[in-house]
């Protein structure tokens, strides 16, 4: 079942008896530092370089761009690494990304795909309280900044989900590691010469003249309720109706991918995302480069492949194609596939 009322709707604090002779300043709590870290951007302006690194199961990408952001909520990045996307840049405006491709003179608008590889953590502070514990390390010193470690232990399988660095002074995250259930390292992301400045010219983010501007794939209508995307979708969607312990719903959006209208529903347990796509017209999925192998879904083909810490399973029941997309091991979208069975 999805666990609906455990979400905690404030930033709980935690207390206890300080001795007048004490020296010092009493260490934040580590639930107070998480909480400043996810507004921290809206607040904080600056410059920098980002080095990002994803393991997949047979090989590893890693990108590099350098960083503006101007709080609240304009940010540029700039790639130069790897090859094929030196010189492009993303350009996000509030929930908007433009993605500039420098080669072809054109920029593709979406839906924050940026949001993907920024150094932050996932703003949905209620639920991830509510399935993880935060645990505060040792104090180090990153990119010459002093720093908070906090480390994300999720509830029902003990296992570290994340570490976490944080700027003592600006509660910005600078280096994010991510882990499997197996605890192996499954991506990364890393400031590199961070600079605070209120110094960020507005012109920056401004989109390059007589550029083609077309919308993205992803690109679809406003964020909605699950339950009210697939009652709009304009065919037979479906919901699971059971989902991983501490997982809750959180958007649906309706999306043209390849030309072919699809319901696309996201869950999430604060940390670990899934999320569901449904069409009528064909399949969309794409496995090029994975190694997939052939399963069972309600008796029906499916087939399942692995990225890491990601996981992908497809089947179609001949009505509807379907297509699970996770930070789950393939019994457990087995049975998120089973619930959405007619």
């Amino acid at each position: 079942m999805i666990r609906r009322g455990s979400a905690i709707a404030a930033l709980a604090m935690l207390t206890g008896s300080v001795s007048l002779a004490a020296a010092g300043p009493v260490p934040a709590a580590p639930e107070t530092m998480l909480f400043a870290a996810i507004a921290a951007p809206s607040s904080v302006s600056y410059t920098g370089v980002v080095e990002v690194v994803r393991f997949g199961s047979h090989a590893a990408e890693a990108s590099v761009y350098s960083i503006e952001h101007r709080a609240p909520d304009l940010t540029l990045r700039v790639y130069s690494a790897p090859s094929a996307l030196s010189g492009d840049s993303v350009i996000s405006k509030g929930d908007l990304s433009f993605s500039v491709d420098a080669r072809r003179h054109r920029i593709v608008e979406t839906r924050n795909a940026a949001l993907d590889d920024r150094i932050a953590i996932n703003d949905n502070y209620a639920l991830l309280r509510a399935n993880y514990q935060i645990v505060r390390k040792d104090d180090e010193t990153f990119d010459g900044r002093s720093v908070v470690a906090i480390v994300l232990i999720n509830k029902y399988n003990r296992r570290t989900a994340m570490l976490v660095r944080v700027d003592r002074e600006t509660k910005l995250v600078l280096d994010k590691q991510e882990f499997a259930l197996n605890g192996s390292l499954v991506g990364e992301v890393r400031f590199q010469s961070v600079r605070y400045t209120a110094a960020v010219a507005t012109a920056d983010f401004a989109l390059p003249k007589q550029y083609q501007l077309v919308q993205g794939p992803t690109f679809g209508e406003p964020p909605q309720s699950p339950d009210s995307a697939v009652r709009s979708a304009g065919f037979a969607a479906r919901e699971p109706r059971t989902l991983p312990e501490g997982f809750a719903p959180i958007e649906g959006t309706l999306v043209e991918l390849k030309g072919v209208r699809t319901v696309h529903l996201l869950y999430s347990d604060g940390i670990r995302t899934i999320s569901l796509f449904e069409n009528a017209s064909a399949s969309t999925l794409d496995m090029t480069g994975l190694q997939t192998e052939r399963t069972q879904v309600g008796g029906r083909t499916a087939q399942y492949a692995e990225d890491g810490a990601m996981a992908l399973l497809a089947w179609s029941d001949t009505t509807l194609h379907y297509a699970l997309v996770g930070e789950l091991g393939l019994s457990e979208l087995q049975k998120i596939a089973a619930s959405i069975a007619p």
